[in-house]
């Protein structure tokens, strides 16, 4: 019972087990140099931590460069295709905008002849009416005035 109770403090600490002591011998060398056979202190932890850290972050940054770079030339075909493309979406907005604004000249310019044609129509016709004023007419009225009403006379042609 009292081995029992030795393995179990061993287990609990952080010691050798039953298991270790029957893993052959080069093994445990090998375990033992990585690891002290207490366990790790704390800045031995930290410095374990901090290193495998240190070289993942190289590694990571390794493998961003190199990507980066093949993204690098990818985005630029990607970008120049992207750039050829809003170049021609530009230029069919370019161009429907131009013949909208050509059309528009038109209905101006069209708008503009059927107003000066409407004024020639409505000077002439004014000129007709004040040279109708101008002539005299040879209408006289006939007024008769009653005590009830007055009565006008239509003029005799």
């Amino acid at each position: 019972m009292s081995q029992a109770n030795a393995a179990a403090r061993k287990r609990r600490a952080g010691g050798a087990t039953l298991q270790d002591n029957a893993v052959p011998a080069q093994t445990n060398n090998i375990s033992q140099s990585q690891t002290p056979k207490g366990g790790l202190t704390l800045p031995q932890v930290i410095s374990l931590v901090d290193k495998r850290l240190i070289t993942l972050e190289t590694f990571m940054k390794e493998t961003q460069s190199g990507v980066s770079q093949t993204n690098a030339s990818t985005s630029v075909s990607a970008s120049e295709d992207a750039v050829n493309a809003m170049a021609d979406e530009f230029d069919t907005k370019f161009a429907v905008l131009a013949q909208e604004v050509a059309d528009l000249k038109d209905v101006v310019l069209k708008l503009q002849a059927y107003t000066m044609e409407v004024n020639k129509t409505l000077y002439e016709e004014r000129i007709q009416v004040l040279s109708d004023m101008g002539e005299p007419k040879e209408e006289k009225f006939n007024f008769h005035i009653s005590d009830d009403e007055i009565e006008v006379e239509e003029p005799s042609k």
